[in-house]
């Protein structure tokens, strides 16, 4: 079989893919930075008048979407810090001899599988006032420890941490699955070793485990700060962005506020365009970590 024809025949296999890619993501990328471009309604049929980069300028001086965006970060620092520690700390014990272990990997991977708007109607029900039934509340005031007297989504100070707590409830078991598999892969005779060299159960954690999931946790932490900058569903049905004070605003909540609610497509479609452009470069930055990675796995296996 001579090299052209194998060529034709996986540019004939990946023609599907590649055109459905171009059709659902390059042509909406497109699109939306051309409608960025115009003063456009939602209800007018056709551009009502090019604007240029007035629009983008304008968002430099919008404090609502700084404001989102700082939110995001906020999120994005949180996730990493909460969901990945955690994630690798259960995966380690359950990749054990632990009992019971089937039981807590279906329960702790159990949160991805539910609708996303049944996991944020039911925190929501969970982080109410006292008086509407709010458990947490109740709990605390059980306990005799201080609780918000409007509930925890009612309290502008704690609004943003207890959606991030939600979200990290959810995803934790995500990255447990993905650490787990790695940690499976890893070659049991290099942890023989380790305990032939005198290392406890930590050492060989720390100077085994840790280095050859590098990979695993550059891919995780890669699926986490993608989805922190373009998350939307369960933060708009808890909140719908925390209004009046926009207190767990995203971009991407604002962008629907925008283009949506307030049928704007045209500043909306320059929100949409920012929210990508930050994500790209942050992406790109952290995928560039990829040689430290290759570099630590090459150094343990040595």
């Amino acid at each position: 079989m001579s090299r052209t024809f194998r060529s034709k025949t996986v540019w004939l296999f990946l023609a599907p893919a590649l055109a459905s890619y171009l059709a659902f993501v390059v042509v909406p990328i497109v699109q939306s930075f051309a409608v960025s471009l115009f003063d456009w309604p939602t209800h007018a049929v056709s551009p009502t008048r090019f604007v240029g980069l007035e629009n983008y300028a304008r968002l430099i001086q919008d404090g609502v979407f700084w404001k989102a965006l700082s939110h995001n970060v906020v999120l994005l620092v949180l996730s990493l810090v909460i969901q990945l520690p955690i994630a690798i700390f259960l995966a380690a014990l359950l990749s054990g001899r632990v009992f019971g272990r089937g039981f807590f990997r279906t329960v702790y991977f159990t949160p991805m599988v539910l609708p996303t708007v049944v996991i944020a109607l039911l925190w929501r029900q969970m982080y109410l006032p006292a008086e509407s039934q709010g458990l947490l509340v109740q709990l605390l005031e059980w306990l005799r420890l201080p609780s918000p007297a409007d509930g925890f989504l009612g309290d502008a100070r704690l609004a943003l941490l207890s959606v991030i707590v939600t979200i990290s409830w959810r995803y934790v078991g995500f990255h447990m699955v993905l650490f787990m598999a790695g940690i499976e892969g890893i070659p049991e005779e290099l942890y023989e070793a380790a305990r032939i060299d005198g290392a406890n159960a930590w050492q060989s954690f720390r100077h085994v485990t840790l280095p050859l999931l590098a990979p695993v946790i550059r891919i995780s932490a890669v699926l986490s700060i993608v989805g922190s900058l373009k998350y939307f569903d369960l933060v708009y049905v808890m909140t719908k962005g925390g209004p009046p004070e926009h207190v767990t605003e995203l971009t991407t909540t604002y962008m629907y506020q925008i283009g949506i609610d307030q049928q704007t497509i045209g500043y909306g479609s320059t929100v949409a365009v920012a929210g990508f452009l930050i994500s790209m470069l942050v992406v790109v930055g952290v995928m560039g970590l990829r040689w430290h990675a290759r570099a630590a796995v090459r150094e343990v296996r040595e």
